[in-house]
């Protein structure tokens, strides 16, 4: 049962991460033709600004799961209501800070960008934006809190993935007839909102016992501080280029982030439907860890480590050889920036990789709600990042921050390896490093010979499609031909669970 419900929650949200990812690839070369490089730019900005504000949920998302794992496992309705409880009084303190916050914003952002775009546009955009996430802690959080710690994330999932398919028929539609950005944004804005009336309705179906009128138990989100800490450390580790990029660079700095946006784009979209793959699986790992199974838990992790290489260094083959040919083909027409840059296309490849092959113990260790014994760790990954990408943004921009950026995933993603190893997983750590190295070895001579077939100069999306179909097979098969020959008992048990979840 539980391995079901992982697996459902799992193709949700690799559905709605490939709807993303299309809206993500489609959209944005829309804005880019209609509206321009700084028009992009500034909206990537404002976006990644608007993630620091939303700081304040002050990690009351995460602590809540955790500490529903045990009373929902137990089916102790009473303990449930009363932490949902609390949830509900956090998050509408959550939403009071961060719209203060918006308000804020909105005198300030202006004077970063001076004399690139009108005030009072670039004004309207952020409150536009910032509306959806408001709503979010208003309305929203505590019945995804819920769906998502029973291990039922697939309602949500496919509640998005319907909104953001007419969110992108939308603004296509009013984008091709030349409506404003404002009135685009406002749409999709509102679209958006819709998801919490569809999933208020399920949720007052399916859990009738459900109150968030019990009397709050706010010890119980015990873990709120140390989860808040590393929201904040993942923000600065997954945002900072931009800020710093917007602040450092002056008069061209909304053309830098456009182009540091495209790029981007793709690294979000690979990384978003590589964490739809772990997301579904981390309420099950938190009931077997609640429930103490260690042996289940050894077994279950290490399956899930092997699928979860194969897939992640098909990725990895994938993005070296076919990123330059798809900004290329991309950007095709846009001419008011340089948008061939092979250094940062290198350098957001190695970011992709490092940034997910810690993602497996990453799984756990937030299953187990591991966040104060981590804190640490984090902080320092947060450091590394500023402290190397501010030393180098001057002298080389893009490329700079990127650097900062390679450093910091590539301690943190060690350290969480061994973390895991000591603490949750025991002795997975020699297990988990030889298949790194491996399955890195496999792809590194697969993506050199993909190299020599693959043309780095493309000017059609159909041939880029074609040599994209050809070096994700020659990826898969390498890669799961070497595996198979390295670990045939493992390969064995993941295709007999294959077969039992179809049976």
């Amino acid at each position: 049962m539980r391995s079901k419900k992982a697996v459902r929650n799992t193709v949700a949200n690799i559905i709605l991460q490939g709807i993303i990812f299309l809206s993500g690839i489609i959209l944005p070369r829309f804005f880019l033709m209609e509206y321009g490089s700084s028009i992009n730019g500034m909206v990537t900005s404002v976006n990644q600004f608007l993630v620091y504000l939303g700081l304040a949920e002050a990690g009351v998302g995460t602590a809540s799961m955790v500490a529903l794992y045990g009373p929902l496992a137990a089916g102790d309705q009473k303990e449930t209501n009363a932490i949902l409880s609390a949830t509900r009084r956090f998050y509408n303190r959550s939403g009071f800070i961060f719209g203060t916050l918006v308000v804020g914003f909105t005198f300030v952002y202006p004077y970063l960008i001076t004399g690139q775009l009108s005030v009072g546009l670039v004004r309207m955009m952020i409150l536009i934006l910032a509306s959806s996430t408001l709503v979010d802690y208003l309305f929203l959080g505590k019945y995804k809190v819920l769906l998502a710690a029973d291990q039922r994330g697939y309602v949500i999932a496919y509640i998005q993935a319907a909104g953001t398919a007419l969110n992108i028929a939308v603004s296509i539609f009013l984008i091709t007839r030349h409506a404003e950005v404002l009135i685009v944004k406002a749409a999709a804005t509102f679209v958006y909102m819709l998801r919490f009336f569809v999933v208020k309705l399920y949720v007052k179906r399916e859990y009738p016992e459900v109150s968030f009128s019990e009397k709050a138990k706010m010890e119980g989100l015990g873990q709120r501080g140390a989860a808040l800490l590393h929201q904040i450390v993942g923000a600065v580790v997954n945002n900072t280029d931009v800020v710093l990029l917007t602040i450092c660079l002056g008069a061209n700095s909304l053309i830098e982030v456009s182009v540091y946006g495209i790029y981007n784009m793709v690294s979000y979209a690979v990384n978003t439907m590589l964490t739809s793959f772990s997301d579904g699986l981390t309420a099950g790992f938190g009931e077997v860890i609640s429930k103490k199974e260690e042996d289940t838990l050894k077994r279950s992790f290490s399956n899930y480590e092997y699928i979860y290489m194969l897939i992640l260094f098909c990725i990895f083959v994938c993005t070296g050889v076919l990123l330059i040919p798809f900004v290329m083909v991309y950007t095709l027409n846009v001419s008011d920036a340089d948008y061939i840059r092979p250094i940062s296309a290198v350098l957001f490849t190695i970011i992709i990789l490092l940034q997910n092959i810690r993602m497996p113990g990453l799984t756990i260790i937030c299953a187990a709600g591991h966040f104060q014994e981590t804190r640490y760790q984090a902080v320092l990954e947060a450091v590394i990042n500023i402290v190397v990408s501010l030393f180098l943004v001057w002298r080389w921009g893009i490329n700079g921050v990127l650097f900062g950026t390679v450093c910091s995933y590539a301690y943190r993603s060690i350290e969480i390896i061994l973390y895991n190893r000591k603490f949750l997983v025991k002795d997975s750590g020699g297990l988990t490093f030889r298949r790194i190295i491996r399955n890195l070895v496999v792809s590194l001579m697969t993506m050199g010979f993909c190299y020599m077939l693959v043309p780095q100069q493309m000017y059609s999306f159909f041939i880029w499609c074609v040599y994209a179909v050809v070096t994700a097979g020659a990826a898969l098969i390498c890669l799961l031909l070497v595996n198979f020959i390295c670990e045939p008992e493992e390969f064995k048990v993941v295709l007999q669970r294959v077969k039992n979840l179809k049976g």
